[in-house]
């Protein structure tokens, strides 16, 4: 039988996938790099070697957070619709690009895995060439993380702004997504463009603190309230 997007089900089904994507993401993006990457370029090569079925995990979990985030986007998409065509659309071009770039990024953590596996590359390169190169690929991965997280800081505006509008979900819940999603665009020009700038790091620390807030809060909204068929109020 079909489920209609104002199901609760529906709701429930997007509620859940999202706490799975914030489990398996935290996984993939802070603990395995955490157990692997280093300052010193030979240490982070050390630790590959010393766990590669850690980085072949990190690399599955990668691929679920991508490929949930495509379902995710859609559902999403179909339950805000109702609320505002235009922001919806835009929210979900916003997190589609963000998947894209997240794709893209994966190529790239792949790369030092697969310089270990290549004989013909090692006897290419200098050991110390080689441990750079590899440094340099986790470096890129790591400027490719803040790349995507513009892209779901400006995704979570417009969520916000519909969660805001939406008669089946706390305002508070959107108001934290709104203000909050700004720690990651924050996050990410300050990487950039101001040489990680302590001040404004903080700052833009505390606005992720919020937005965790609200995505947890609505993550969990959804997963026991779902969807219901009451019609939703246009936006002011």
């Amino acid at each position: 039988m079909r489920i209609q997007p104002q199901s609760p089900a529906y709701g429930r089904l997007a509620g859940i996938l999202y706490l799975v994507i914030a489990f398996v993401g935290f996984f993939s993006i802070m603990y395995v790099p955490g157990e692997i990457i280093s300052d010193e370029a030979s240490e982070t090569v050390r630790n590959l070697q010393a766990n590669i079925p850690l980085f072949r995990w990190g690399i599955a979990a990668d691929i679920l957070t991508f490929s949930l985030e495509i379902v995710l986007t859609v559902l999403l998409y179909q339950i805000f619709r109702r609320v505002d065509a235009t922001l919806a659309t835009i929210a979900a071009y916003a997190r589609g690009s963000m998947i894209v770039i997240m794709g893209i990024n994966l190529l790239i953590y792949l790369t030092p895995m697969l310089m270990l596996e290549n004989p013909g590359l090692q006897a290419v390169f200098e050991p110390s060439d080689a441990q750079s190169l590899i440094q340099l690929f986790f470096d890129i991965h790591a400027a490719g993380i803040l790349v995507w997280g513009i892209f779901f800081g400006i995704h979570l505006v417009f969520l916000g702004l519909l969660v805001k509008a939406s008669s089946q979900h706390p305002t508070i819940l959107g108001w934290l997504m709104l203000i909050g999603s700004f720690g990651y665009i924050l996050e990410s020009i300050n990487a950039f463009c101001f040489g990680a700038n302590e001040l404004i790091g903080l700052v833009a620390g505390v606005l992720l603190g919020i937005v965790v807030l609200g995505e947890v809060g609505f993550a969990i909204w959804l997963v026991v309230k779902g969807i219901n068929m009451e019609p939703e109020t246009s936006p002011a």
